[in-house]
C-alpha cells in the first residue's frame, strides 16, 4: 500500500484533514457535510469539494473510491447535554450513525475512526454506546474507546470528546503524553476591544486553584439590569491556563470562546485567528464569503487537530503493516 486513503464524512472544517495533511502517505478521497457554507470553506482550503447529505452518499455507497480509512465527526446534538437529548431517536441526526453503517457495508474498510460528545458514552444509560459498539462489532470489526481532553493535546482548550476506533484486526489505542499550553500563547496583544464597556455589567471575583492544566475562572459576569449571570457565556478566564470548551450554541457576553482577562482593564472575546489556533488549525486558514460570528459557530463544532494527528503513527503502523496484526490476530 503506497498512500491510506480515507474518506472525511460530516467534514465540518476538516480537522482529520488538517490532521493528515501533514504526512503525505494520507489521501483524502471523498468528503461529505451537509452544510453549504463548510463545504465552501473546506473546498477553499483543502482543494477538494465535499458531497451534501450523508444519506444521499450511503445510497451511491458503490460510487465512492476505496478507502481503508473512515473518518466520521457524527453529529453530536441529539447526545450532548446542551442538546435535545434524545439520540437515535432523533429522525433528523440521530439515525445518520445507520448511514455510516451503510457505507461501511458496501467498502468495508480496515479502519473507522468516529467521534462524538464525551456524553454519547452515557447516554441512555450507556444503551446508545452499546448499540454502536454491537453494530460494529457484529461486522467483524474490534472496537476500542477513549474520553480524550484536547488540552491534553497541546490545545490551549480543554476539550472532552469520546474517539471511537473499529478495526478489522487487534489494535492498541494511541497513548499520548500529556502537554499543555495556555490561552496566553495564541493571543494577539493588539487586540484591545473591552466586551465589557459600559453599564450593563458587573463582575464578582472568584477564587480558582492555581492550575494551568484546567480553565481558572476569575470573575463571574453579572447584568445590573436582570442580576443574573454566571453562565459560561458570563464568565471572566485567566489566560494564563488552558481555555474551556468554544461552543457554538453559547450566549451571552462571551458567546461561543468565552471571556478572557488579556491586559489590564481589557475583558474580551477570543477572535477568529485567536480561536483557530485553539483547534490547532493554522492563522491562515480562509473563511470565504463567512462573518466572524459564522466562522466562530463552525469552530465550536470542530474536532481539535491535535487529537487525530497524534494517532497519525499508530494508523501508519496498523495500516501498512496488516501481516503483522493478521499474525497477532491468529
Amino acid at each position: 500500500m503506497s498512500q491510506i486513503r480515507y474518506i472525511d464524512l460530516f467534514s465540518g472544517l476538516g480537522a482529520f484533514h488538517q490532521a493528515f495533511q501533514q504526512n503525505p502517505l494520507f489521501r483524502c478521497v471523498a468528503a461529505c457535510d451537509i452544510d453549504e457554507g463548510a463545504r465552501r470553506i473546506y473546498e477553499a482550503n483543502f482543494g477538494l469539494k465535499p458531497e451534501g447529505d450523508i444519506r444521499d452518499l450511503a445510497e451511491k455507497a458503490t460510487e465512492i473510491p476505496d478507502f481503508e480509512l473512515l473518518c466520521a465527526g457524527f453529529p453530536c446534538q441529539p447526545f450532548s447535554i446542551a442538546g435535545n437529548g434524545e439520540g437515535f431517536k432523533d429522525k433528523v441526526k440521530g439515525n445518520l450513525f445507520y448511514d455510516i453503517l451503510k457505507i461501511i457495508d458496501v467498502k468495508k474498510p480496515r479502519m473507522c475512526i468516529l467521534e462524538n460528545v464525551k456524553n454519547l458514552e452515557t447516554h441512555d444509560e450507556g444503551k446508545t454506546f452499546q448499540t454502536i459498539r454491537q453494530e460494529l462489532m457484529g461486522r467483524g470489526y474490534q472496537v476500542t474507546a477513549r474520553v480524550l481532553n484536547s488540552a491534553e493535546y497541546g490545545s490551549p482548550q480543554q476539550r472532552e470528546r469520546i474517539f471511537i476506533f473499529a478495526t478489522l484486526g487487534p489494535f492498541e489505542f494511541p497513548t499520548n503524553v500529556p502537554h499543555f499550553r495556555t490561552v496566553a500563547s495564541v493571543l494577539d496583544s493588539e487586540q484591545q476591544e473591552n466586551e465589557l464597556n459600559g453599564n450593563k455589567y458587573y463582575l464578582i471575583k472568584k477564587m480558582p486553584k492555581a492550575s494551568m492544566t484546567t480553565p481558572r475562572c476569575i470573575y463571574d459576569v453579572y447584568s445590573f439590569e436582570t442580576n443574573k449571570g454566571g453562565r459560561q457565556g458570563e464568565r471572566v478566564y485567566d489566560p494564563a491556563a488552558v481555555g474551556i470548551t468554544v461552543c457554538a450554541s453559547s450566549g451571552g457576553p462571551g458567546a461561543k470562546t468565552g471571556l478572557y482577562l488579556t491586559a489590564p482593564n481589557i475583558v474580551r472575546r477570543l477572535t477568529v485567528k485567536e480561536t483557530l489556533q485553539m483547534f490547532g488549525f493554522p492563522t491562515t486558514y480562509k473563511f470565504p464569503e463567512t462573518p466572524a460570528e459564522k466562522a466562530l459557530f463552525y469552530l465550536g463544532n470542530s474536532i481539535v487537530v491535535n487529537v487525530p494527528a497524534s494517532f497519525i503513527p499508530a494508523i501508519l503502523n496498523f495500516l501498512l503493516y496488516p501481516e503483522i496484526h493478521s499474525q497477532e490476530q491468529l
